[in-house]
């Protein structure tokens, strides 16, 4: 049975695991044998990891969001998180969209499931 599923990235990228093992995560849940839509939102510190400066090779990024494109994985950073890191519009990756806070707390109630990194 196909379900939302919403991986929030909650972590700094650098000197941990959390953001590529959250996107492998992720990429598995869209493409495993029910396909779910997956969706995943960069908030707290995880909005570093959603700018467009960030290398995404040397964080092991970059195959995990070809496989979640290709799977229809939506990819989303927290408005409010930005404005509280100073982090600019103008700074995010243009493949990732930008949410309000209430928007997001609207995707976390909607999803079936959450998984947090």
């Amino acid at each position: 049975m196909k379900r939302d599923v919403l991986v929030l990235l909650t972590r700094g990228p650098y000197g941990r695991v959390h953001v590529p093992e959250g996107l492998r995560a992720a990429r598995g849940v869209a493409a495993g044998f029910d396909r779910h839509d997956v969706s995943v939102v960069f908030t707290q510190d995880g909005i570093y990891a959603a700018r467009a400066a960030v290398d995404r090779d040397a964080l092991n990024m970059t195959d995990h969001l070809i496989d979640l494109a290709e799977e229809e994985g939506e990819l989303f950073v927290d408005e409010a998180s930005m404005t509280a890191r100073d982090v600019t519009p103008e700074e995010i990756a243009p493949d990732v969209g930008i949410k309000t806070g209430e928007e997001i707390a609207s995707m976390i109630k909607q999803a079936d499931h959450t998984l947090d990194f």
